[in-house]
């Protein structure tokens, strides 16, 4: 892999820096990459924030906690440009779409607030805020139509490590095939932020995935809110389970991976993906959000249980190795202890590889934050016990699962140096994931990037296993 920056140094001396701090999900990582290739004719990356000349912020409005990180973060680069008044600073993302002039009004350091549909339009408003024209510009409104933005897949200065996500790799391409939601679960900001869902028309999603191949990507992650209900919008209509086999087809493509499907959209052409796409990889991420019928149901989820675990049952049937990993919500509005203790039997029953759990948080133009006032909310106090719970009993079905692959050899796609600094002579320490999405740390030379190898397993840990090369 090439020292990125050995990389920079190469290049002209008369671009300016760019930092992007990003925010939140892949699909904000994936933005956050289409951000730095329309700007990379004009900038390099810059070795820290002190450095830049223009710093996007990228931000994430799933939960509160998202918008207390990006003006905690204004606050500082506003305290840095007092210092540097030539800086630039953009606001983009699903904050940016929901909070728009309001933005500027508690920050004025900010120069514009870019939405999450009009990503093309970064370029023009940079440039008017260095001309000092229309100060405090603000673009959000929604477009229609799906908008294609340059595809730049050659190495860009953004594999610098303070642009890209820290578990972002070059091996790993991620890919957007839809936008936006229609689901409208009762706690989500999504269908706001992002519009309502959009497909994008599959020449194009195979036209990038071949382009990012032919610079490196072994493995996709296609992105979408309800990947498995793709299609429906086209005109005509498309299956997502045909998009995967198309996918599947493409030569120099090891893995596929998507995520998130939603349970209502699951049929049987989805499950049979998992026996008849090799390329498919063994894990799915299939969100649960709560272990209750009568939750479920207030969440506007649109499952039961029953249905949940009959899907469970049917993609390890025909796939005895997929790894299942889940999203839970703790202390929804009106949550009982005894429906929480349903979800806590559901976790011990399924035995998830991993989860990601959150405490409720009340997010404005939902169902949910419009419909329960505070005598209905749980305490904090009790969602910190619950989130307690759950955290120490997924914490042990996950180490007992990566206990038991101790001793085993597996497949694992080298995706880059790991985060230690570990060597030994040439070797390095080697970080990949196995089929199943468990990460694997062990020693090897960095000329094994990219490649798929085996490794016995050693030693586990509740998050990854280590292990060394066979």
């Amino acid at each position: 892999m090439e020292n990125p920056t050995e990389k920079l140094q190469e290049e002209p001396s008369a671009k300016q820096r760019l930092f992007v701090q990003t925010y939140g999900c892949q699909m904000n990582e994936y933005d956050s990459q289409k951000m730095i290739s329309l700007l990379k004719e004009d900038y390099l990356a810059a070795a820290s924030v002190e450095d830049a000349d223009l710093v996007l912020v990228n931000t994430c409005s799933v939960r509160e906690k998202g918008e207390h990180k990006l003006f905690s973060y204004l606050g500082r680069l506003r305290d840095l440009k007092k210092e540097k008044p030539e800086m630039i600073i953009g606001v983009g993302g699903c904050v940016a779409q929901q909070e728009g002039q309001s933005i500027i009004d508690r920050n004025s350091s900010v120069d514009f607030v870019v939405g999450t549909q009009n990503l093309s339009l970064i370029p023009t408003l940079v440039k008017r805020a260095k001309a000092g024209a229309n100060s405090g510009q603000v673009a959000v409104d929604h477009r229609e139509e799906w908008e294609e933005l340059p595809l730049e897949f050659e190495p860009l200065p953004s594999e610098a490590q303070n642009i890209r996500s820290p578990n972002h790799s070059p091996i790993r391409a991620l890919v957007s095939i839809q936008r936006g939601c229609n689901k409208k679960c009762a706690f989500c900001v999504v269908p706001t932020t992002r519009g309502a869902e959009l497909s994008r028309a599959a020449d194009e999603i195979l036209r990038e995935i071949k382009l990012k191949v032919r610079a490196g990507a072994k493995e996709v992650l296609l992105l979408g809110q309800t990947v498995n209900s793709y299609g429906r919008d086209l005109t005509p209509r498309r299956k997502f389970s045909d998009l995967i086999k198309e996918i599947a087809d493409i030569e120099g493509l090891d893995r596929i991976r998507f995520i998130s499907p939603h349970p209502q959209e699951v049929k049987e052409d989805f499950i049979e993906l998992f026996k008849t796409v090799s390329k498919l990889a063994r894990h799915i991420h299939l969100p649960v959000q709560s272990g209750n019928d009568r939750v479920l149901k207030a969440m506007n989820r649109n499952y039961k249980i029953s249905r949940y675990k009959d899907i469970v049952s049917q993609i390890r049937e025909v796939s005895p190795d997929v790894a299942i990993t889940t999203d839970i919500i703790v202390g929804f509005p009106t949550e009982s202890d005894l429906e929480f203790e349903d979800t806590l039997n559901l976790v011990k029953e399924l035995r998830y590889h991993s989860a990601y759990y959150y405490k409720y948080s009340k997010r404005p133009n939902t169902v949910a934050g419009d419909l329960y006032q505070k005598h209905e909310e749980i305490s904090l106090d009790l969602m910190s016990h619950r989130f307690t719970q759950l955290h120490e009993l997924q914490k042990r079905i996950s180490l007992e699962i990566y206990n038991g692959e101790v001793g085993e050899t597996r497949e694992v796609l080298v995706e880059g140096i790991g985060p230690k600094e570990a060597s030994n002579g040439d070797e390095l320490e080697l970080r990949g994931r196995t089929s199943q999405n468990i990460i694997v740390e062990f020693q090897g030379n960095k000329s094994l990037v990219g490649e798929t190898v085996r490794v016995k397993i050693t030693d586990s840990t509740p998050h990854l296993i280590r292990g060394r090369l066979i």
